[in-house]
């Protein structure tokens, strides 16, 4: 991992409960300054994400969020270096977060979970989008059809690889990830644990991903540190509880 002089800063938006805001307390961990941006049904649930050092000023209960008061909080962050948005908000609010990045060219991790047809249409905007398996399918399916989504992992991600070249992070639990960019796929193998949860492992990598592009890290280099970082989180039980610090994580970096 890099030691920059000043943390990257992330914007997280996405809903809380969610993955979303528990990769947002993964990148904290990290030391990175991260404001969460989107709607929380459960105010208690806002305050756990405060007390994990996320800036939640950008937070509201309110039942719906529109798309404009996104891009103004994501204009707004200073020193922003990367974006991460979930899905589990509106088409609107995901294409506002997504092409909100692109506008400020910082990098942005795109988590189709659940997957719903805008993203298809974001590609071109060139953020890292990081199905699981079944969501890489689901994504070729609507793109190209049930035959082209039936092919292995690897040929499917190409397949989305092709499609804009935005690169594509698709992860496979006990095996590892495939990076299909630079118009090629590589596998990286899952890192070597005793798994007693995974409940946390693909939040882990999503936060850790985004905290080191945001601080400049080359992809395939980032990537490779937030697959360690899931390991982490797969060998503690819970969604959050095994989500490692920058120091635990240094210290699995280093063989230790």
């Amino acid at each position: 991992m890099s030691d920059p002089e000043a943390p990257p800063v992330v914007g997280v938006v996405g809903a809380v409960p969610g993955s979303a805001a528990d990769a947002a307390v993964a990148a904290a961990r990290l030391g990175a300054g991260v404001a969460l941006v989107g709607t929380a049904a459960d105010p208690h649930a806002v305050g756990e994400l405060a007390a994990e050092g996320v800036d939640v000023t950008h937070v509201t209960t309110a039942d719906h969020l529109d798309a404009d008061p996104v891009r103004a909080a994501l204009e707004g962050i200073a020193g922003l270096g990367g974006v991460l948005v979930g899905t589990d908000v509106s088409a609107a609010v995901v294409a506002a977060a997504v092409g909100t990045a692109a506008g400020r060219r910082v990098h942005c991790v795109l988590d189709p979970d659940p997957v719903i047809p805008t993203v298809l249409g974001l590609l071109d905007l060139g953020a890292v989008l990081t199905p699981d398996a079944a969501e890489l399918a689901e994504i070729v399916r609507q793109g190209a059809g049930s035959e082209a989504a039936g092919r292995p992992p690897a040929e499917a991600a190409a397949t989305l690889h092709s499609w804009s070249g935005a690169p594509v992070v698709v992860t496979l639990g006990a095996d590892g990830v495939l990076l299909a960019d630079d118009g090629r796929v590589r596998r990286l193998p899952a890192h070597p644990v005793g798994v007693v949860d995974p409940a946390g492992a693909k939040s882990a990598l999503l936060g850790t991903l985004a905290v080191l592009l945001a601080g400049g890290e080359d992809l395939e280099d980032a990537l490779g540190v937030a697959v360690v970082a899931a390991g982490l989180a797969a060998a503690a039980s819970g969604a959050r509880d095994g989500l490692p610090t920058g120091e635990a994580l240094q210290t699995a970096l280093d063989g230790g």
